[in-house]
C-alpha cells in the first residue's frame, strides 16, 4: 500500500511524472558532497549552502528581493499569455498577417531573452519596466509560434468532421480550431515559463532592480561563492516546482482530456 507521502506526490503531481524522486534527490547530494570532499573550495551542500539558505529565508531584506521578483515574473508572464496567445491566434487566423509577421514572431523566439536587456535598458532605463520588458520580449516568440502552428496543425480528420457537422467560418474557427490547438498552447506557455524565468534574472543581473537576478551580481562580485550557490539552487528550485506544480500537470491534464495520452 502507498504511503501517506506518496499518495500526496501522486495527487500533486502528473503520473510518471519523477520530479524530486528520492533517489534521484540522493544521488545529487552524494555527488555534491563527493565534489566538497575532491575540492576543498567547494562548499558542502549540507553543511553550508543549507544554512546559507535557511538564513536567507529569515532576513526580510531577502523576502523582499524575492516577493520583487515574483511580482515582476507573474506581471511579465500575464503579459506573454496575453500577447502571445492573441499574437499566435490573429497569425493563425489570417494569412496574411502570418506572412508578414511570421517570421518576426520566430526571430523573437530565437533570440536569447537576455540579448533584450540592452534594448529595454535603452528604452525604458534602469528601471522595473525594462525587467518586464525582457521578460515579455524573451518568452512572448515561443508563444506565438506554438499557437500558431497548433492552429494550422489541426488534424484533417477533426476538419473533416466539424465541416460535415456544418461548422464554417467565425463558428469553425472558434470552436474547432482553436480548441484543437490548445494542446500546443500549454506547451507553448510551459516553454514560455522557463524563458520568461531566465530573462528575468538576466534583467535583474544588469538593472538596479532588487530581486534575485541583483542579489547574484552582488554576491559574485563579493566572492561569496556559498552565497552564489544557495541562490543559484534556489532559482532551479523555483523553476522546476512552478513547472511541476502548474505546468506539467496542466500539460498531463489538457493531454488526457484531448485523447493525446492513454
Amino acid at each position: 500500500m502507498a504511503s501517506p507521502l506518496k499518495k500526496l506526490f501522486r495527487a500533486v503531481f502528473p503520473p510518471g511524472y519523477t520530479f524530486l524522486t528520492w533517489q534521484a534527490l540522493v544521488m545529487f547530494v552524494l555527488l555534491w558532497e563527493a565534489a566538497a570532499w575532491l575540492s576543498p573550495g567547494w562548499p558542502s551542500l549540507l553543511w553550508r549552502i543549507l544554512p546559507v539558505l535557511r538564513s536567507n529565508f529569515a532576513d526580510g531584506g531577502f523576502l523582499g528581493a524575492l516577493a520583487g521578483s515574483a511580482r515582476r515574473m507573474v506581471i511579465g508572464y500575464a503579459l506573454v499569455m496575453l500577447i502571445g496567445v492573441g499574437g499566435g491566434i490573429l497569425l493563425g487566423r489570417l494569412p496574411l498577417m502570418d506572412q508578414l509577421l511570421g517570421s518576426f514572431a520566430v526571430a523573437m523566439h530565437a533570440i536569447p531573452g537576455a540579448a533584450w536587456v540592452p534594448l529595454s535598458i535603452l528604452w525604458f532605463g534602469m528601471t522595473e519596466k525594462a525587467v518586464i520588458f525582457t521578460i515579455l520580449l524573451g518568452a512572448a516568440g515561443i508563444v506565438m509560434v506554438e499557437t500558431d502552428t497548433g492552429i494550422r496543425e489541426v488534424p484533417p480528420l477533426i476538419q473533416r468532421a466539424a465541416r460535415t457537422m456544418g461548422a464554417r467560418g467565425v463558428r469553425y474557427f472558434w470552436f474547432v480550431v482553436v480548441p484543437a490547438a490548445i494542446p500546443r498552447i500549454v506547451g507553448g506557455l510551459r516553454l514560455a515559463w522557463a524563458f520568461g524565468w531566465r530573462a528575468l534574472m538576466a534583467g535583474e543581473l544588469l538593472t538596479s532592480v532588487s530581486g534575485l537576478g541583483q542579489r547574484l551580481n552582488q554576491v559574485a562580485k563579493a566572492q561569496q561563492i556559498d552565497q552564489l550557490l544557495a541562490l543559484m539552487l534556489l532559482i532551479a528550485a523555483i523553476g522546476l516546482v512552478i513547472d511541476g506544480l502548474i505546468f506539467k500537470r496542466m500539460e498531463y491534464e489538457v493531454r488526457i482530456r484531448w485523447g493525446l495520452s492513454p
